[in-house]
């Protein structure tokens, strides 16, 4: 062997063969609460956890190919909103190197009882942001990033409807916003600042079957939308 196949084979062996985890952190907003999917997943000991919908990347596949089949072996649907967050090391337990994990947020509209009749699992649950617990720590790393990233980019841009059913009130636009910021609204210049962006569009139907006033229904301005999506928008409502 000379010396260059021989430093070939050395800087080969430098690189690490550990298979890379995608781990998706797929929310959904039910009435006005925040929930993520979460799998439970037996341990070393035998103990169920919950973790983050993950799969290894397998030969053939790709980072994009996988988040994708992750969403629909849990979701059972193609309607979602799936964006890639970024690349988390974490520390390898079978080995002194270290592993890595690409992170993904993704957002469901559909109702979790639509959800849930069409694919059931038992291992499967939805939880509530605020009532996430046990996660382990490369998960719950995740997790609190996917949220700081979503809570900056509904400010800024419009992809927090992808959270919203295809019609919707301002109300529960309102409650969205509230229930992801952790803030409360100031409720008439809510509906001011919405309706002068010019972001939704009156669908000319109310609610049904409610006990209470029905309620305008609204659905996204998909040309407004398409139009506000080059620029950065600023949700801010209680100026």
């Amino acid at each position: 062997m000379d010396k260059g196949d021989e430093k070939r084979n050395n800087t080969s062996n430098q690189y690490s063969t550990n298979p890379i985890e995608i781990d998706c952190v797929i929310f959904n907003f039910e009435g006005e609460s925040l929930k993520v999917l979460l799998v439970k997943h037996k341990d070393n000991q035998g103990n169920l956890n919950f973790e983050l919908a993950n799969d290894y990347i397998k030969e053939g596949g790709t980072i994009s190919s996988t988040a994708q089949n992750i969403l629909k072996k849990y979701i059972g649907i193609d309607n979602f909103f799936l964006e890639q967050l970024k690349a988390f090391g974490y520390p390898s337990p079978s080995s002194c190197q270290e592993d890595i994990s690409i992170g993904y947020y993704a957002m469901v509209k559909k109702d979790i009882e639509d959800i849930e009749n069409e694919i059931f699992n038992p291992n499967v649950a939805w939880i509530g942001i605020n009532e996430i617990a046990g996660l382990n720590d490369k998960h719950k790393v995740i997790l609190d990033y996917s949220l700081k990233e979503l809570r900056k980019n509904i400010c800024k841009s419009a992809i927090g409807f992808n959270l919203l059913p295809e019609k919707f009130t301002l109300l529960q636009v309102m409650h969205l916003y509230e229930e992801i910021l952790g803030i409360e609204i100031n409720k008439s210049n809510f509906r001011r600042k919405i309706l002068q962006m010019d972001l939704i569009q009156d669908s000319n139907q109310k609610e049904e079957a409610v006990s209470h006033r029905a309620a305008k229904l609204y659905r996204i301005n998909l040309q407004q939308n398409e139009m506000l999506s080059q620029r950065e928008l600023n949700f801010n409502f209680n100026s």
